[in-house]
């Protein structure tokens, strides 16, 4: 299991757990205590809004594919190439870009 900390550009507060199950290619989120909805990213602020910090495998592998380059996109060849990889992959897709996506200023880290 690996797990990685969200985080905000600028902060240095953990506002979610990214865990990662290598096994089962399945992530899981977990959103900590003293995390409030505005603190964190738009889909996770919705769970906080209902009362619910933890995020099962399927609304994590939402947030994760909202961060990622889809294999459908034109020109992924040359993308993976610039990358070094030869097949798509999109956890190491997460890690070489660090979570990272336009429509937010989260990041994560290995813990």
């Amino acid at each position: 299991m690996k797990k990685y900390a969200v985080k905000r550009m600028n902060q240095n507060k953990t506002i979610a757990i990214l865990n990662y199950d290598e096994k089962r290619k399945e992530y899981t989120i977990d959103i900590p205590k003293n995390v409030t909805e505005r603190e964190a990213p738009f889909m996770m602020s919705l769970f906080l809004k209902e009362g619910i910090r933890h995020m099962d495998s399927e609304w994590s592998m939402k947030w994760v594919r909202s961060r990622v380059i889809p294999s459908s996109r034109q020109n992924i060849g040359e993308i993976l190439r610039k990358n070094g990889m030869t097949t798509y992959d999109e956890h190491q897709l997460l890690i070489k870009n660090e979570g990272r996506c336009c429509q937010d200023e989260c990041y994560i880290v290995e813990i």
